[in-house]
């Protein structure tokens, strides 16, 4: 039987239940399959990329969601002047990473959100009351704890390099993708090795069904932003199959 019992408030000024985010995640994957570039089907999936931008800066991290944005209408005005002014072959690849920006933005932008919001006890809670099979579970939180995990280790091997002098320019290039991607290619098999193993201490492969100490639950927000969500990403597809736009 599954026990609960709240724990620490998060800084953020919302938070929502874990599989309300799931919902948001598998809508913006629909919006990133119709490739759209006028019309109000943008109009609907530029208002829809910058809703978890919101989402982020209502849980406290407002400089990621500034950081997001400036990316975000950068890729916009870079792909309108590449256009008008840029051609040959440096035109088509500034193109092709504007497209890729523009294009998988949303998805990039709200996976962030759900891996940086969301922690594994409330996650692990979630799939058990989707009846979630164990071994999918199980590998969604291993790989939801990697890539955090992956990036504060890159930090610390940047901050050694950087105390040694290894760095862009100077004639050090070479020495600083050896430097950097060789220790930071066996750390990521470290991790691996270490989450397994923290998986598996914490009993998450055991046959018993597991108890939770997390609370998690349907509130006023979760409907709200799932309701605004459906009903955009509706509109969004209708729009965008009434302009003759093609699934990817």
């Amino acid at each position: 039987m599954e026990t609960s019992r709240k724990e620490k408030k998060t800084n953020g000024w919302i938070h929502l239940d874990p599989r309300t985010k799931l919902l948001i995640l598998v809508l913006f994957s629909v919006v990133v399959m119709i490739d759209v570039v006028d019309g109000p089907a943008l109009i609907i999936r530029i208002i829809m990329t910058f809703i978890p931008v919101f989402l982020v800066c209502l849980e406290g991290k407002i400089h990621i969601g500034a950081r997001f944005t400036v990316l975000y209408i950068l890729g916009m005005w870079l792909q309108s002047y590449t256009q008008k002014h840029i051609d040959g072959v440096v035109g088509m690849f500034l193109l092709f990473l504007c497209y890729m920006i523009m294009q998988f933005a949303p998805t990039i932008i709200m996976v962030w959100y759900c891996i940086s919001t969301t922690r594994i006890s409330e996650f692990m809670a979630a799939m058990n009351r989707l009846h979630t099979p164990q071994g999918l579970a199980i590998s969604i939180a291993v790989m939801m704890r990697f890539f955090p995990t992956l990036g504060e280790e890159y930090r610390y091997v940047r901050d050694a390099m950087r105390m040694r002098g290894i760095q862009f320019g100077g004639g050090k290039v070479s020495r600083m993708i050896t430097y950097r991607m060789i220790p930071l290619l066996f750390s990521t098999i470290s991790i691996g090795d270490e989450l397994s193993a923290a998986a598996v201490t914490r009993g998450l492969g055991a046959p018993t069904r597991r108890t939770n100490v997390c609370e998690i639950g349907f509130h006023k927000k979760d409907f709200v932003i799932a309701i605004v969500m459906f009903v955009l990403t509706i509109f969004y597809v209708y729009f965008s199959l009434q302009k003759g736009n093609v699934i990817l």
